[in-house]
């Protein structure tokens, strides 16, 4: 779902998640901030507990600073509790920069947990950071990518909206918007919100894709002497020489998230996030009854049909949505774990090493550098399984699985490997 921001001005994001780094750009050195959010808010992260908290104090919150102050108060000293806060009868003062701080903090945690594909703690955090700093483009920002990701395609819209009217000259805001109308097949709106955002880039992929060499050929070429070694720059500069889009280059450069414009589809994944998979699956189902054409319904369930265990099934869905759309990263991470459940070891791994060819860094690829890590554990070459494990963690350290995995690699490693 991302792109790199392509302005002078800023960089950021859009669909395809093919240059997550560039992300990096909401950690402003707040570090400190985040490792205290991820020890205190572990649990307030919870639309539903804030909301409680809110009660509980018996205010009705009108303000960020108000919210702010909330939450720093769990930030303040050792043995502060929501208890103590339902004594007092106001929260602690907090200034405009504690609050945009702390705003900033809730950002950069947001962006962690949809890479990590906890979609439900990252809405609960970028929710938090928009109510806190209402006029925050990072936060809108990064809410848009996580509702683009969760499968809330309209609310991903209002979102990368939102940042246009805050800042209409920041590129974050068209730019989201173009990966909105992307996802959904809407190429044409989606070339001219990428046009007004500078995003040359998703620009010249979507020409190539349409065929149009001769109007993406300045394009590609421009970027190609700004970064000649970027991958996906290296992808259109071969697709130009070659005067056309072999199914190979047309797989590099194809669609890496699929969306819908179905409510039912997006109460569906939200159903999904929360753990919920047989309420999910079956608003999936009736999605599909209606609309068989619905990628991202399909591949919902096959999702909850492959935590339900129901292998086979999900990997009928997995392949009929790559049919279609085979650059889907979600769809050919699913069929990697459908396929190692039934136990086709090497045609995992090529579904897995197919993730991270289109991009190493989207929020699947942690899934499939795990999956290669255990492939690599089970069959006992330990040094293997240590480097993709641990590749694994430093993308996604909230997945206890893959700490533990790692942990018994290591224990296995040769003396000289250790």
């Amino acid at each position: 779902m991302l792109i790199q921001r392509e302005s002078t001005r800023a960089r950021g994001f859009v669909l395809d998640f093919r240059n997550w780094k560039t992300l990096r750009i909401f950690a402003r050195g707040r570090k400190k901030e985040s490792a205290r959010l991820d020890a205190f808010l572990k649990d307030l992260a919870d639309p539903g507990l804030i909301e409680s908290l809110r009660k509980e104090e018996g205010l009705r919150y009108r303000g960020p600073l108000s919210l702010a102050a909330l939450v720093l108060g769990l930030l303040v000293g050792g043995g502060v509790t929501a208890g103590w806060l339902v004594q007092r009868s106001a929260p602690p003062p907090v200034s405009a920069a504690d609050s945009e701080d702390l705003a900033h903090s809730l950002t950069n945690q947001g962006l962690a947990l949809t890479r990590a594909k906890e979609i439900s703690q990252a809405w609960s955090y970028l929710r938090l950071a928009t109510e806190m700093r209402p006029n925050l483009v990072e936060a809108w920002a990064a809410l848009g990518l996580a509702d683009l990701y969760g499968g809330q395609i309209d609310e991903a819209e209002r979102a990368y909206r939102r940042c246009a009217q805050i800042d209409p000259n920041d590129p974050r805001g068209l730019q989201g918007l173009g990966d909105v109308y992307f996802a959904t097949g809407d190429l044409r709106k989606a070339e001219e919100c990428w046009l007004k955002g500078n995003a040359r880039r998703s620009v010249s992929r979507l020409r190539l894709l349409q065929g149009r060499f001769a109007e993406a050929a300045p394009l590609v070429e421009e970027l190609a002497r700004q970064t000649p070694d970027q991958p996906y720059i290296q992808t259109m500069v071969e697709a130009l020489r070659a005067g056309r889009l072999t199914p190979e280059l047309r797989w590099r450069l194809g669609q890496g998230v699929v969306g819908s414009r179905s409510a039912e589809t997006a109460r569906g994944w939200r159903l999904y996030f929360a753990r919920r998979y047989g309420e999910a699956a079956a608003v999936f189902s009736r999605v599909l009854d209606q609309t068989p054409g619905d990628g991202s319904a399909r591949i919902g369930r096959g999702w909850c049909r492959l935590k339900a265990r129901g292998y086979a099934e999900a990997h009928a869905d997995f392949t009929r949505v790559l049919a279609e759309w085979p650059s889907d990263y979600s769809a050919l991470n699913g069929l990697g774990w459908c396929l190692k459940d039934q136990g086709r070891a090497p045609e995992a791994a090529a579904a897995w090493q197919q993730v991270l060819a289109l991009n190493p860094e989207s929020p699947e690829a942690p899934e499939g550098l795990k999956g290669l890590g255990m492939l690599a554990f089970e069959r006992e070459d330990y040094p293997q399984a240590d480097l993709y494990l641990t590749q694994a963690l430093l993308q996604n350290p909230f997945d206890p699985e893959t700490r533990t995995l790692l942990s018994d690699a290591l224990k296995r490693l040769p003396a000289g490997e250790k």
